[in-house]
């Protein structure tokens, strides 16, 4: 699959733009991914985020500004859901502030608490606003933001016509980082050190306790194969393994190399955990986060599966000797493996991130709400 290409259209230099929101690596990293695509065509861009989100490390990191802003939740007790509906009022007032200075050409709300005041401040100022819906099934907020913005882009098909009839929603993929759809199985088991076969097991940037405990179990005795463990920090402290060919790491920022070593890879049902297994093409088995009130995650999963792209595992038949012999099975089917694979690479989105910038730039020439 290729290389997203830089756009041939005229630059977009000294056009603003806005990304708002963040929190998690789901919701930062396609936003950066839509942010470099944005740069690349001369725009610049500034983020909105959280003060306690991954965005406070990642966004400067990649040579982004970033104001942050103290927000909460709605979790909780009548006093937390009150401060939280506090912040967020100032929040829309110094998003109006800082708009108001930037005088961006549009705005794009990705998700994540510093998403709404943003994108209800943009609008009300008469910005160009956009919405990127990652998951399948859209949460409350962005349902009712999809009918105040311009265009509400989706990963997931399915999503849009979650969005209703009043709503111009539009499939547009998921942005995806562009390492993941170079990099090569041969150089990535070169720099890693690892001898095939290799089975990656990763929970997401939060972690997964429940898989984390059934794989530290599963493969922390002898394997005829490797197991790259990603644990996140949480979990990290209470794993241990005795098995040399068991690797449990807290963190892997060049996740592209872990997935394009893989042959079988076990994740949960994010969807920017699904779109980088695409992205590189492994067979995957897919354990969706069982606790979420809209099954977000199952739903996710079964665009995959459903298309032959992935195995579904329930997260409540998760246990050590499962695990390994769904993997093991895997391992052991070299045509259903390559099967797999094929159709995941063909749900990759490689060009998602382009598509959002082209719209976003689009909108800010035209100069419309």
């Amino acid at each position: 699959m290729s290389v997203p290409e830089r756009s041939s259209e005229a630059s977009d230099l000294r056009m603003r733009v806005v990304i708002a929101g963040g929190g998690t690596g789901g919701h930062v990293i396609p936003a950066l991914c839509v942010a470099e695509a944005l740069r690349e065509r001369g725009a610049e861009v500034v983020f909105f985020g959280s003060e306690s989100g991954l965005e406070r490390a990642l966004v400067p990191e990649a040579g982004f500004e970033l104001h942050a802003l103290p927000l909460a939740g709605l979790a909780g007790g009548p006093v937390r859901r009150a401060r939280a509906l506090v912040l967020f009022a100032r929040a829309v007032v110094r998003c109006r502030s800082l708009l108001g200075r930037l005088r961006p050409g549009a705005v794009l709300g990705v998700g994540g608490y510093a998403s709404a005041p943003a994108v209800a401040a943009a609008r009300s100022l008469g910005i160009s606003t956009f919405i990127h819906e990652q998951n399948s099934v859209p949460g409350k907020v962005n349902r009712a933001a999809g009918r105040l913005v311009r265009e509400v882009l989706v990963a997931f098909p399915d999503a849009a016509r979650r969005f209703g009839r009043s709503v111009r929603a539009v499939h547009v993929g998921m942005p995806t980082r562009r390492q993941l759809f170079q990099a090569t199985r041969e150089e990535a088991l070169r720099r890693l050190g690892l001898e095939p076969p290799v089975v990656l097991v990763f929970g997401g940037s939060g972690g997964a306790l429940n898989i984390n405990l059934a794989a530290a179990e599963a493969f922390g005795e002898s394997t005829p194969y490797s197991v790259v463990q990603i644990a996140g920090r949480r979990d990290f402290p209470r794993l241990s393994t005795r098995n040399p060919r068991h690797r449990i790491l807290e963190y892997a920022g060049n996740i592209w190399d872990y997935l394009a070593a893989a042959d079988v890879v076990v994740i949960r049902g994010g969807a920017g955990s699904l779109f980088d297994v695409a992205a590189v093409g492994r067979a995957a088995i897919v354990v969706p986060y069982p606790h979420h009130r809209d099954d977000q995650q199952l739903l996710n999963a079964r665009y995959f599966v459903e298309r032959g792209a992935a195995e579904l595992l329930p997260d409540r038949e998760v246990d050590a000797k499962t695990l390994r012999a769904r993997v093991e099975e895997l391992l052991g089917d070299d045509e259903g493996r390559r099967a797999l694979a094929s159709s995941m690479r063909s749900l990759a989105t490689p060009r998602a991130a382009e598509e959002v910038a082209g719209r976003m730039l689009a909108a800010g020439r035209e100069g419309t709400g």
